[in-house]
């Protein structure tokens, strides 16, 4: 069951985005909230599956120098290909990590699914290992599909 904080970011996060008419602002405004809802993320965006590669999205932390990732490529490329998601406790103990930044040490990341289509994803790094915890998962995965059904809503 997810906690009371965990299930108002939600909320809000269908409120906000409900005010928003296009994928760019949609998803900017989901990054800002999830990010600003832990301390411990340090790297929260998204990317979108355009012509079966992922395309960075909106985000906010360092800057990445991995704009576009391909499928069965990295953590991302694991849960686009795999259509779940995946959570890394320990990225330095993953072959599948690519570094972005050198203090990452956990990563989730959530696929935004539309039946079996891969719409993109939800990306969160932490600096600390083994941050992301059940709830977390469960949290993402619901504002994943608000996410997937808004962008339905205006295409």
């Amino acid at each position: 069951m997810i906690d009371t904080a965990r299930r108002q970011l939600i909320d809000n996060i269908r409120i906000s985005i409900a005010e928003h008419h296009n994928e760019t602002d949609i998803l900017r405004s989901a990054v800002e909230l999830i990010d600003a809802f832990s301390e411990n993320f340090n790297w929260t965006g998204v990317y979108m599956m355009k012509d079966n590669l992922l395309h960075v999205g909106p985000y906010i932390g360092p800057k990445t120098e991995h704009t576009r990732i391909e499928l069965n490529s990295g953590i991302c490329g694991a849960a686009a290909s795999k259509k779940k998601t995946v959570v890394v406790d320990n990225v330095r103990e993953d072959p599948r990590f690519i570094a972005c930044s050198r203090t990452t040490r956990s990563e989730i990341v959530v696929p935004l699914l539309d039946g079996d289509a891969v719409l993109g994803e939800i990306d969160i790094d932490s600096d600390r290992p083994a941050n992301f915890t059940g709830q977390d998962q469960q949290m993402l995965e619901e504002i994943a599909d608000i996410l997937v059904q808004r962008l339905k809503d205006i295409q």
